[in-house]
């Protein structure tokens, strides 16, 4: 067994070293060399109060732990820095990003930052890892819930999962955020009372604040956030608003009915080439989504429109018109309505709110295509 496998620190299991994540519990797989002779940050406690109790996720860019909070006697979710990208300012700068950002938003459809700080440095030319603390989403990300099903949600429940991520974001969109990376891993989906899909949106750390911000400006040839779910004006490198937001979260849709994106390609590169210049199909015209009706295949056509103009100005407007097609198209509005707080349904969404959250017990049988976190938000 070389150092090239690959090990899920949920459930132990091994994979060959291209394997991603564990199709038994989705969670993401870290190589066996990394994972080998424990870990060093198991048991610290931070801040006098977060003790940490065992990783639950690696990326390239952080690890993520279950930790116990005192006091409170709560799970929560801590995000550390590696430790070699602590000299690197445009890392930081990203990490420290995504605390400030989702810090400042509150809704209930986007995860709650509960505090941050650094780690004690470990020698004289440790500077100390930063490290955030989140909600614990015990739960799968969207993209583990898709690989679930087989790749489709079908199209009531996708609408329910579209309407809340439209929610949260429209928060966002208010408060003058636009995120900028939406994607399927960038979802979680919890148990929350009765509702076993209850949404989160994660991952601040791309995201923009207000016109004059410039400190992870978009300038020519540069791209942010993940190409397969990119907006055209980002991939022609220009400025990305709300739009930009709404139109990747149109992508997600698509998906999440048809089973693929719009677009395919071979790399990344193709697919920022046919964002920026190719007209997005009918979802209707592939197989898994024949059946989408007419009112909400032409809301997700016009909302994969290449002008930003041509698409909904931002995403509590988005949400508005898939919940008018979902009306038009027979769907029930009542159940859509409920699951939204800034689309109409507040007072049953706050009660829903107020109760903990629980594991989803979606299992997952197939291997993806993208890294992900079952907790509180995917390891970038």
């Amino acid at each position: 067994m070389g150092d090239g496998q690959r090990v899920c620190p949920t459930c132990g299991a091994t994979y060959a070293e291209d394997a991603l994540f564990c199709p038994r519990d989705g969670a993401p797989l870290a190589s066996r060399k990394a994972s080998a002779g424990g870990d060093p940050h198991v048991g610290l406690r931070l801040a006098g109060e977060f003790e940490l109790e065992r990783l639950i996720g690696i990326g390239s860019m952080s690890r993520v732990y279950r930790a116990h909070q005192a006091g409170v006697e709560r799970a929560v979710a801590v995000k550390i820095l590696r430790r070699e990208h602590t000299k690197d300012r445009a890392l930081v700068a990203r990490f420290e990003r995504e605390a400030r950002v989702a810090g400042g938003l509150s809704h209930p459809n986007l995860v709650q930052i509960i505090t941050v700080g650094t780690l004690e440095p470990s020698g004289a030319a440790d500077s100390g890892e930063p490290y955030l603390v989140m909600e614990f989403l015990d739960g799968l990300s969207l993209r583990s819930a898709l690989v679930a099903a087989g790749g489709a949600l079908g199209t009531l429940p996708s609408i329910e999962v579209a309407v809340q991520i439209a929610d949260g974001i429209g928060e966002a969109h208010v408060r003058g955020v636009v995120h900028r990376d939406l994607k399927p891993e960038n979802v979680m989906l919890v148990r929350c009372g009765e509702d076993p899909r209850f949404v989160k949106v994660l991952d601040f750390g791309v995201a923009r604040v207000g016109e004059g911000d410039s400190s992870l400006a978009t300038h020519a040839g540069a791209v942010l956030g993940t190409a397969k779910y990119a907006c055209p004006e980002s991939a022609r490198g220009e400025p990305v608003g709300p739009p930009g937001d709404v139109y990747s979260m149109a992508t997600m849709l698509f998906e999440c009915w048809s089973g693929r994106t719009p677009f395919q390609g071979s790399g990344p590169v193709d697919f920022l080439i046919q964002h920026a210049q190719s007209e997005a199909p009918d979802v209707r015209t592939f197989e898994r989504s024949r059946s989408v009706p007419e009112p909400l295949a032409r809301v997700l056509k016009d909302n994969l429109a290449k002008n930003p103009a041509d698409r909904c100005r931002d995403a509590r407007v988005f949400g508005r018109v898939l919940l008018d097609a979902s009306r038009r198209s027979g769907l029930d509005a009542n159940r859509l309505a409920s699951r939204a707080t800034l689309l109409g349904g507040s007072e049953g969404r706050g009660r829903a709110v107020e109760q903990s959250t629980s594991p989803m017990t979606v299992p997952v049988e197939r291997q993806g295509l993208s890294d992900l976190n079952r907790s509180s938000g995917r390891v970038p």
